[in-house]
């Protein structure tokens, strides 16, 4: 039985002059470190956001996209084929769920603090 945690996404590659979509499923068991680098991450693309600094969100952004390929989809594909293989439009959104599912515990202790 397939953990609860694996995420299913399709990205499309262009082949022949049509887009053709192609499944993946993320890891069925992320270590303990694999948090630790989205917490990382996370903070990064924050500092980035809270500086309004175009050029260090978008290279924040590139390693998240390698992140989700190394690590949460086990080299499955490349950041590049990440970006490029998802809408524009489902970017963000895809990008946002999938850290978020790596961090969800970290996050709701992060929010706990930020009230007291």
């Amino acid at each position: 039985m397939p953990s609860k945690f694996v995420k299913k996404i399709k990205l499309m590659k262009k082949v022949d002059g049509k887009y053709e979509a192609k499944q993946y499923s993320s890891a069925e068991f992320l270590p303990g470190q694999v948090l630790e680098e989205a917490i990382d991450l996370q903070f990064e693309l924050e500092d980035a956001a809270k500086n309004n600094d175009k050029e260090d969100l978008k290279v924040t952004m590139r390693k998240i996209y390698d992140f989700i390929g190394d690590s949460v989809y086990e080299g499955q594909f490349t950041g590049e084929e990440y970006l490029n293989g998802l809408d524009a439009r489902e970017v963000m959104s895809l990008t946002r769920d999938i850290l978020m599912s790596v961090t969800a515990g970290y996050d709701s202790v992060y929010e706990n603090q930020k009230k007291k």
